[in-house]
Parts: C-alpha cells; sequence; structure tokens
C-alpha cells in the first residue's frame, strides 16, 4: 500500500460527471419538479444538468466530489472495455484496513464509501470486488 497523495490536498480521482444520488438511492428525496425538467432532456444534457443539479447541494445530500472525498486506488489490469481482474485478499485486507482507519481520522461510516461506477458515470467493472465493509 502506498500513499500518493497528501488527504490534505484536493485530487482529480470522482469523475467529470455526478450522478443523481436522489434518484440512485431515494427518489422521494430529489426535487420532484427540476428532476421532470432534466429527465426529459436528451441524456448528454441530462447528466450534464444533473451534475449541475447535484453540485449545488451539501454533502450527504449528494456523493461526494473531489474537494470532501479521498480516492483509495486499487490497482489491477483490465481484461476488457468492461471487465478488470479480481481484486487480491491482500488488497483487500489493505483496503479493510485503511477504510477503517479513514472511519476513525474523519469520523465516517461505511456509508460514507462508495466505488467509482456507484457516483460517477465510469467502467461499471471497476473495484467490483472490493471489499471493504
Amino acid at each position: 500500500m502506498y500513499q500518493t497523495a497528501s488527504v490534505l490536498k484536493r485530487c482529480y480521482h470522482v469523475g467529470r460527471l455526478l450522478k443523481s444520488k436522489c434518484l440512485e438511492i431515494n427518489k422521494n428525496n430529489c426535487d420532484a419538479g427540476a428532476m421532470a425538467r432534466i429527465l426529459a432532456m436528451k441524456w448528454s444534457a441530462q447528466i450534464r444538468a444533473l451534475d449541475s443539479h447535484e453540485r449545488g447541494k451539501r454533502y450527504p445530500d449528494r456523493y461526494p466530489v473531489n474537494s470532501d472525498s479521498v480516492g483509495i486506488e486499487l490497482v489491477g489490469r483490465s481484461l476488457s472495455d468492461v471487465t478488470y481482474e479480481s481484486v487480491t485478499a491482500q488488497q483487500n485486507s489493505s483496503l479493510q484496513w485503511l477504510v477503517d482507519e479513514l472511519y476513525r481520522h474523519f469520523s465516517l461510516t461505511s456509508a460514507d464509501v462508495y466505488r467509482h461506477p456507484a457516483i460517477s458515470y465510469k467502467n461499471p467493472g471497476e473495484a467490483s470486488s472490493a471489499q471493504w465493509k
């Protein structure tokens, strides 16, 4: 395990466009009028509008962004356009230790930890076998 950046510095790891947390987790928490307008748009305009709408919120009402999150990189080979090799037992063990330390240091819970594809438009196979809970 290597630390490549200070937790006090902003790194760009989340992804360019955020998904909507209220649409993904609990649609009852969404602004129905705003969501109706956004969801009526074509897909590319829709994801940009969702991103803009979400960035107007504060965490935890939206997914974390680069300025209020820590990125953890698990290194593995890409096997195809959508598949990565499985995370090793040693990587999962290190990940669990690291996340436990971050929970303690930043007063976080498992509800504050997300895989990249859950919060931004990244490859759904990223970290699919990672286990931190």
